[in-house]
């Protein structure tokens, strides 16, 4: 009985030395930060360097400014496996050599990087997409350590946290500026491991472009009114001017028609009064996506009308081919050449001279 008393305190003991230690306090003292790192040009994102080499990286709601996205404690580590939703993380990823770690992406039957599209081709590069809808299947059988989505989705990525699926939440395509849109490859080095070649990636993409900019405006004497945008039912969608498309008009050496409008997002206009302000522009720019080669209908969008605008009969109309033209993917990475392109066709370089990549003239239609 005594024995049996004895162990019975020793078991009581050993259960209150275990309690003991389960609520010991952590005096490890919490990772302060070494270096906040703020964008040039992007508002989306920033990340601050932890004493710990860790990273907090914060994730903005360009939709809604002043509000986080989503916040992420990064460990830098060597990747294996990721996975992409867009065909623009795609270029991003493609300039940094991680194309052989891409084992998944969005809309893949779509890609124009010849890389990326071997790979889709040879089966090493798996469709994450059925039409629009994503396929979580797909998803689960990669196997990604990260998967960079779309800013939206809500809940829909909680299955692949569940899973040990990082979701990064990457909204580039909301960036006003062209440069900031081109600076988002400075996160994504920062995750796949590459800081320091995507660092200079950019500082190259911004020299080129800031050069080209502020040659164009030493050299202009008088700009050209250009507006840009598409029938919406009776109403005409523009772009605002503080928009991507308008500021790639204004440093090519034009001045965007809706230069007063500052809204986010695009600007919805009775035709009317689309119609009395386009009548007062020298040029006109559109993006479409036609698989048969562009032509007056498809400029005018079957408005007969519009045929009587100053930049429809002077043939001032340049136009962007989204299904010809790697627009949405690599242009992201050479703003330079979009302006290239319209310096061109605002100033009427003979075509002779210089081909046009992205923007094309009207005499390439018609």
């Amino acid at each position: 009985m005594r024995k049996v008393s004895i162990l019975f305190l020793l078991l009581i003991a050993g259960v209150w030395m275990s309690c003991t230690n389960r609520r010991k306090p952590d005096h490890t003292p919490p990772a302060e930060v070494v270096q906040h790192v703020k964008p040039a040009y992007a508002r989306g994102f920033d990340w601050k360097v932890l004493t710990d080499s860790s990273v907090q990286i914060t994730l903005f709601n360009l939709d809604s400014p002043g509000d986080t996205l989503q916040v992420i404690h990064w460990k830098k580590k060597t990747l294996e496996r990721i996975a992409c939703l867009s065909t623009t993380h795609v270029s991003f990823l493609s300039a940094l050599d991680c194309l052989p770690i891409l084992k998944g992406a969005g809309f893949a039957d779509r890609l124009m990087d010849t890389t990326a599209k071997q790979l889709y081709e040879k089966g090493e590069l798996l469709n994450l997409t059925s039409g629009i809808e994503l396929e979580p299947e797909v998803v689960f059988v990669i196997e990604p350590e990260l998967l960079f989505v779309y800013p939206f989705g809500g809940k829909s990525y909680e299955k692949f946290l569940s899973e040990g699926i990082g979701c990064v939440q990457i909204s580039e395509y909301l960036e006003m500026h062209p440069l900031g849109r081109a600076e988002w490859i400075r996160l994504f080095g920062l995750l796949v491991n590459k800081e320091a070649l995507a660092d200079s990636l950019f500082q190259q993409i911004e020299q080129r472009y800031v050069a080209l900019r502020d040659s164009i405006a030493n050299g202009v004497d008088e700009r050209p009114v250009v507006f840009a945008g598409s029938m919406d039912g009776d109403r005409w969608a523009v772009p605002s001017a503080n928009s991507y498309l308008a500021t790639l008009i204004h440093d090519a050496g034009g001045r965007y028609l809706f230069t007063d409008s500052s809204a986010t997002g695009n600007l919805v206009l009775p035709f009317e009064t689309f119609y009395s302000a386009a009548s007062t522009a020298d040029y006109w720019g559109k993006i479409i996506y036609e698989t048969n080669p562009a032509s007056s209908d498809v400029i005018i969008q079957g408005d007969s009308r519009l045929r009587n605008l100053p930049a429809f009969q002077k043939q001032h109309v340049f136009v962007c081919n989204t299904l010809a033209t790697d627009y949405h993917g690599r242009a992201l990475l050479e703003p330079s050449v979009l302006l290239n392109d319209l310096q061109h066709i605002f100033t009427k370089a003979p075509s002779e001279s210089y081909q046009p990549t992205y923007f094309q003239p009207w005499y390439k239609y018609d």
